[in-house]
């Protein structure tokens, strides 16, 4: 990514921001070190850290669709006595409906 000029220095072209991620891509999948990539790719290393750096510093956090379970549907058990109505889960323990049934009786004067 680097060309030699006419009296042999270097010349460094600027990367964008495009060819950097690029660049940045092909070195994660290189499984190189980075100054063997940057020496095969004629780029310094220090480029590669300064880059991988300012890419990591302008990542947004993404948002990722989760998929949530369904609440499971519970039964309902509906007791109705003397005008009063009382809506339970059916899987509410026996003893305790028990007693919401006795509570109501006692209020409704045993018509329970």
């Amino acid at each position: 990514m680097g060309k030699r000029t006419l009296d042999g220095g270097r010349h460094w072209r600027q990367w964008t921001e495009e060819q950097a991620r690029g660049a940045l891509e092909e070195f994660a999948a290189s499984g190189e070190s980075a100054a063997t990539f940057a020496r095969r790719k004629g780029v310094s290393a220090r480029r590669l850290a300064y880059w991988k750096k300012r890419v990591r510093a302008k990542a947004t956090p993404e948002f990722v669709a989760v998929e949530m379970p369904s609440p499971v549907a519970r039964e309902k058990i509906e007791i109705v006595a003397s005008g009063v109505v009382v809506r339970v889960r059916e899987d509410l323990d026996v003893e305790r409906v028990a007693e919401l049934v006795a509570a109501i009786g006692r209020r409704a004067g045993g018509a329970c």
